[in-house]
């Protein structure tokens, strides 16, 4: 995909220590994660991703924080990766709705394509001794933050993979001994998925 230096990043990256790519060490430095390789895989250069993710976000998080240090971009791609903090933690659901409209407003204003990645079961669920009544409460966040994703992602003509096309992401092997960031290849695995998905899309945008 490339880009012209001056543009400003082609692809920016919001969301959790997932996003940041935790877990997946970059052999230049710092982090590479599911977003450095999803980069790679659409040909954007280094200097052309911006990942504003921080460990430990939630949506709000990522409204808040994140998202004023991009507006006055005009980026190609945006990636949002973050709703695990909003499950383990609670969340209300109108809040959310509305956080995500307005992110996802923003990457149509700005003539983007966005892709939200859904969240995933993690291993930690089985890990940690909680109650089966918090473990199947967070189980219910997941899929309700999941829907409001899936919604948005269609309110605003935008993609939203499908659970099933994600669906190795599940397996413990995906996952650091922690049970809540994803390993180098679980990282590999969701960068592979969302390329297909991103690259269409801004193969659409552009032809």
């Amino acid at each position: 995909m490339g880009g012209r230096p001056g543009d400003g990043p082609v692809m920016v990256v919001l969301g959790d220590s997932v996003a940041e790519g935790q877990d997946d060490p970059d052999p230049a430095g710092g982090w590479l994660g599911w977003a450095g390789r999803l980069g790679a895989h659409l040909g954007i250069p280094r200097e052309l991703r911006l990942n504003v993710s921080d460990p430990g976000a939630t949506v709000e998080d990522v409204v808040r924080d994140q998202l004023p240090a991009v507006r006055h971009l005009r980026p190609a791609l945006v990636v949002l990766g973050c709703g695990m903090n909003d499950a383990l933690r609670g969340f209300e659901r109108p809040a959310a709705a509305r956080r995500l409209d307005e992110l996802f407003g923003w990457a149509r204003e700005r003539g983007a394509v966005a892709v939200a990645i859904p969240v995933p079961r993690p291993p930690l669920l089985d890990l940690s001794p909680i109650s089966q009544f918090r473990k199947k409460r967070t189980v219910q966040r997941i899929h309700d933050f999941n829907e409001e994703l899936a919604r948005v992602s269609h309110d605003f003509g935008m993609a939203f993979p499908e659970a099933e096309a994600v669906a190795k992401v599940a397996d413990p092997a995906m996952w650091s001994s922690d049970g809540i960031h994803l390993n180098p290849d679980g990282h590999a695995y969701v960068a592979e998925v969302i390329a297909q998905i991103a690259g269409n899309l801004l193969g659409e945008r552009v032809s």
